[in-house]
């Protein structure tokens, strides 16, 4: 259900970026960035032990994909303004 809940915040940003014309190429890296990190973080929770209670690599997938969906958030911006 995590990965579920993680797949919606980069929605919006990617939906109002197709609107304000941020290029395909450049979106489709970050929105393809973001469910890999997400991927692999299922991957490691599902897997269990030591990496599945908080392990600094799901950490660093976590932290990945959420700098994903910033960068994400300010590329939309950068394009509305400009």
């Amino acid at each position: 259900m995590k990965s579920v809940e993680a797949l919606a915040p980069p929605i919006v940003p990617a939906v109002l970026a197709m609107m304000v014309g941020v290029g395909a190429p450049t979106l489709a890296t970050l929105v393809w960035a973001h469910l890999a990190t997400r991927l692999l973080h299922l991957g490691i929770y599902r897997h269990g032990g030591n990496a599945a209670k908080g392990d600094s690599l799901r950490t660093i997938l976590y932290v990945s994909g959420a700098l994903v969906t910033l960068a994400l958030i300010l590329l939309t911006g950068w394009a509305a303004f400009n």
